[in-house]
């Protein structure tokens, strides 16, 4: 490709492949988003549903209010879950204009050169 070509905007967006990697880290946002919804959801209900009322009358879970002990247990959980999503499900890959795709010790290499057909 010559560097014109490269510079040009004189194309059609149907007629650009999508790169695999940019549809696998769409795919991750997303799972991120949702955890961290889920987390954010969760939290603020335990703390607002066990944490109303006088405080002379909360339950008490090793000298803690109920509350800020589901808070904390709720983000122990959240804490495994996110360790285990960075571990063994978020894929590592180089978003150079030449990356590779690390999938769970496999290297797959995917160039934007051969998925633009030149």
């Amino acid at each position: 490709m010559k560097k014109e070509e490269y510079y040009d905007t004189n194309y059609d967006f149907k007629e650009i492949e999508m790169d695999e990697r940019f549809i696998i880290c769409e795919k991750e946002m997303k799972l991120v988003f949702i955890i961290q919804i889920l987390f954010t959801i969760l939290s603020v209900a335990a703390a607002y549903l066990l944490g109303r009322g006088n405080p002379e009358d909360y339950t008490y879970i090793m000298g803690l209010p109920a509350w800020w002990f589901a808070v904390i247990s709720i983000s122990l959980v959240f804490l495994a879950i996110v360790i285990y999503i960075t571990k063994f499900i978020l894929v590592d890959m180089d978003l150079g204009d030449e990356g590779t795709i690390e999938e769970k010790g496999k290297t797959k290499i995917k160039k934007w050169s051969e998925n633009s057909g030149s």
